[in-house]
């Protein structure tokens, strides 16, 4: 029954990508067919074909975007960028279990095992001839899986994903994933296609509408597939290791997404970002996984799995209602044991391999630090980054010198919190907002003065160690002052007794190494933007000269065809009436042609149609976008103010999701200024 159902998926993968095929070549046809007429049109009527241009200059570019995106459908899928290949000899105690438990579900195991940066699993098989045929089975598992899971749950995890190959899943997958990244990859295309002048007088947008519309049909059909296969490698793991350990490896796997998700946006990132990488990653998120906060945030994300930004296009189904169904079953014996065969990973050299592929080429132009030192740098990174934001913001508020801890302290004595917090953030909670940043200027001025030091808090991010306030009493005095104008001298008072200069200027430099810090001092990275935005343009450019040279032959071609036309062929029978014929006198040739006068129903002369020699202007193919260079301080919603659009059409743009964050030097795909896409008020 498994093999028979395994089929009928396939064909139906392999239809829905046969519909792509079909509604893109007809659209191309029906392209083809329009610029075809329009170019008879100018060799038989020439006189009469003057929207030929508009038509070539429109319909190359639309179908060149169309085809390119058709093309990615037959590209071998190639492993992620962060994938390191594990050898047998690496880890022969892997490799023995993930054989043995694919012998319990009755499948060929993968034959290819590589190492990843994820804290997830996934398994994929190389489908031939429309996935009729397969070839090389390849699993994917993620180092944190492997260094933080109990043994049970990892096989709980291991047996999941052995699954899919056990009920034939990996092809259907690969067909539908394929036909996925194709209609992604045309969207994309025709998107930019649209926004650009190419696309003003062509069809992308028509095109991008129907390719939609289908793509919209596919992803949720193929999608429901995908999530029903899911809960049946569920079912395929809690057969082999017991439903109570597959409930614990997938609330295990959560927690520990959810922690490396914020380890790397949070800390890893930013602190990259400025030139400074811990030397072990990896030894890096064992620090945070240790903190007894970290630990206790990990145990209620167990206990109540939380999903956010769930959306109709997710693969899995919901994480709640897996778990129902699997705990539903009834308890049985695992059909595997744990042994005590030593560790699954006995040579440690892929895991640097991974950290240097996670980090990019990026890691070639930062600096590693032993962890304690990465610590102390990041918080006094994080600090200086918010302090000199808050600076920046008293700076803005008509304040001519060089803004102090005093000159902020005075703004918000005169009651211009709200001004200060609108310079400062336009973030949800813009109070909350001021206050972080007021502690963080303070706390920045006394470790400039020698008086305290940043300490790094996985939970906070970065706290204040002063000798002289043990129990914390700044804090809370912060807080009142960024809330009340009224609370500001006592915080005056207690900074005095804690015996800091606030005239003096705050120091935004980093302590732990020779470095400066701040925004203004991020290394501008090495690495190059989005490869998909860079291949883009440059398709474009070559889409737009080959456009150019075919508007140029075709309007020779027309040239030479209306002076071959008769210039004097009398206009139809319709246009002809019984009244005298004027003739104009500047008509040199001979014999001289009258020319009848239209006239209306009651005998009045219509205004005479002018027939001109003047070839129509061709239409010259720009793009109505450039390129942005990300440099130290940028934000996306900066960078929408600074070229006149919203943050969402920068995201849509770029293919950028919900994501915000920016790498010093990425490559943003920008509105021209004064292209009139959009116009966005910044004030």
């Amino acid at each position: 029954m498994t093999a028979v159902l395994g089929w009928l998926r396939g064909l139906f993968a392999v239809g829905l990508l046969a519909g792509f095929y079909v509604v893109a070549f007809t659209l191309l046809a029906a392209d083809a067919a329009l610029v075809g007429l329009m170019l008879w049109g100018m060799v038989e009527l020439p006189s009469q074909a003057g929207n030929w241009s508009l038509a070539v200059a429109g319909g190359i570019p639309a179908a060149s975007a169309l085809l390119y995106g058709i093309a990615a459908v037959s590209r071998t899928e190639e492993p992620p960028p962060d994938a390191v290949f594990l050898r047998r000899a690496d880890a022969p105690g892997l490799w023995r279990l993930v054989e043995d438990l694919a012998g319990q579900l009755r499948t060929r195991p993968p034959s290819r095992i590589y190492l990843t940066a994820e804290a997830n699993a996934s398994v994929s098989e190389d489908a031939r001839l429309l996935g009729f045929a397969v070839g090389q089975r390849t699993m994917y598992l993620g180092a944190p899986l492997l260094l933080w899971l109990k043994p049970m749950e990892l096989r709980a995890v291991l047996c999941h994903e052995l699954g899919h190959y056990a009920g034939r899943h990996t092809r259907f997958g690969a067909i539908a994933y394929r036909g996925a990244a194709s209609l992604r990859s045309t969207l994309f295309r025709l998107r930019m296609t649209a926004h650009s002048d190419q696309g003003r007088v062509g069809y992308a947008w028509l095109f991008h509408a129907v390719i939609g519309a289908y793509a919209w049909m596919y992803l949720r059909l193929s999608l429901a597939v995908r999530r029903r296969q899911e809960l049946e490698a569920d079912a395929e793991a809690a057969t082999v290791v017991g439903p109570e350990v597959t409930a614990q490896a997938l609330r295990a796997v959560h927690a520990l997404a959810v922690t490396w998700a914020g380890f790397e946006s949070r800390f890893l990132r930013p602190v990259q970002r400025l030139g400074f990488v811990p030397e072990d990653v990896f030894e890096a998120f064992a620090a945070m996984v240790g903190d007894p906060l970290v630990r206790k945030r990990k145990a209620e994300l167990r206990a109540h799995p939380v999903e956010a930004g769930r959306s109709p296009l997710d693969s899995h189904p919901p994480l709640a209602r897996r778990l129902a169904l699997i705990e539903a079953q009834p308890a049985t014996s695992p059909t595997t044991v744990v042994d005590d065969e030593g560790p699954l990973v006995a040579d440690p050299s892929p895991l640097p391999k991974v950290q240097r592929k996670m980090l990019g080429e990026a890691a070639r132009s930062t600096t590693a630090l032993p962890l304690v030192s990465w610590a102390d740098l990041a918080a006094e990174a994080f600090a200086i980054e918010l302090a000199s934001l808050l600076l920046d913001a008293a700076r803005d508020t008509h304040v001519s010198a060089r803004p102090t801890l005093a000159t902020v302290l005075g703004l918000l004595e005169r009651g211009e919190q709200t001004e200060l917090v609108r310079r400062l953030t336009d973030a949800p909670h813009p109070e909350e907002q001021l206050a972080e940043a007021l502690y963080a200027l303070t706390g920045q001025a006394l470790a400039g003065a020698g008086r305290a030091r940043w300490v790094l808090s996985w939970t906070q991010g970065y706290v204040l160690d002063c000798p002289r306030d043990p129990r914390g009493r700044l804090a809370d005095l912060v807080a009142a002052a960024a809330r009340d104008r009224t609370a500001v001298p006592a915080l005056r008072d207690e900074l005095a007794r804690l015996g800091l200069e606030i005239e003096a200027p705050v120091v935004l430099a980093l302590r732990t190494v020779t470095a400066p810090a701040g925004r203004t001092s991020a290394r501008r990275s090495t690495r190059s933007g989005s490869n998909l935005v860079v291949q883009e343009l440059a398709r474009q450019r070559t889409v737009a000269k080959v456009t150019v040279g075919a508007l140029i032959v075709a309007g020779v071609v027309w040239g030479i065809a209306l002076v071959n036309s008769d210039p004097y062929q009398p206009y139809p029978q319709s246009y002809r009436t019984e009244e005298p014929t004027e003739t104009y006198p500047w008509a040199t040739s001979t014999p001289s042609y009258p020319l009848a006068l239209p006239t209306s129903g009651s005998g009045r002369r219509l205004p005479t149609p002018f027939i001109t020699d003047l070839d129509p202007p061709l239409p010259t193919p720009r793009l109505l976008f450039g390129v942005h260079d990300v440099v130290p301080g940028d934000t996306l919603s900066g960078i929408a103010c600074e070229y006149g659009t919203t943050v969402e059409d920068l995201q849509d743009l770029n293919e950028m999701g919900k994501r915000t964050d920016l790498d010093v030097g990425q490559k943003l795909l920008v509105p021209k200024r004064g292209s009139g896409i959009v116009s966005v008020d910044c004030r």
